[in-house]
């Protein structure tokens, strides 16, 4: 059963809180060298210019030298043009419909090589759904990401499995393609 406070979730053990002590990413290893310098050089001073909050995934039974997964995430607003073609959008009813829509970004998102292909990811992504569903302070519809759109398709295939979906296919052939998730479908499948 999940148990959260302000700012954290913990859910069977594993436990989603903001990252304070920013020594600990000197440790953390995803693969990905543009990834590990983000979290290792960038990710302090993009909170300091209250820019982004990085989340640390940590094993509360565990005394790991490094997080399991860590995840940066920054506000953001859907326009509504860019939506309208979508499900929900239709769904709303005309008063409710506004000219941008509240959003979380995931800035970057990465886990530990030692921990990849074994769901530590997707389980990341639902902690996060969790927590703007259960601690939400102003408003957030959607969780977005711009995903890396490379030749294997890896990082959009990700999000994919995690039902994010594509704004629309004008970014297909781009470097990274928006997608989202919609929050509210998730808050009605678990009344």
């Amino acid at each position: 059963m999940p148990h959260n406070t302000r700012n954290r979730i913990n859910e069977d053990g594993w436990l989603l809180t903001k990252l304070v002590d920013f020594n600990l990413s000197k440790n953390f290893d995803c693969g990905d060298c543009d990834l590990n310098e983000y979290f290792k050089e960038d990710a302090v001073a993009h909170r300091e210019e209250l820019l982004t909050e990085t989340y640390q995934l940590t094993d509360t039974s565990s005394e790991l030298p490094f997080p399991i997964g860590l995840v940066s995430l920054c506000n953001d607003a859907v326009r509504k043009e860019k939506i309208k073609g979508q499900d929900f959008y239709k769904d709303l009813a005309d008063k409710k419909r506004y000219p941008a829509y509240p959003a979380v970004k995931i800035a970057r998102l990465g886990i530990h090589i030692d921990f990849q292909n074994v769901n530590m990811g997707r389980h990341m992504i639902n902690l996060i759904k969790r927590m703007f569903l259960d601690d939400n302070r102003t408003g957030c519809r959607l969780l977005t990401v711009d995903a890396y759109n490379n030749e294997n398709e890896k990082v959009v295939n990700f999000y994919k499995k995690n039902d994010f979906q594509f704004f629309n296919n004008k970014d297909a052939t781009r470097q990274t393609r928006a997608m989202f998730f919609d929050l509210k479908r998730l808050s009605l499948h678990l009344k």
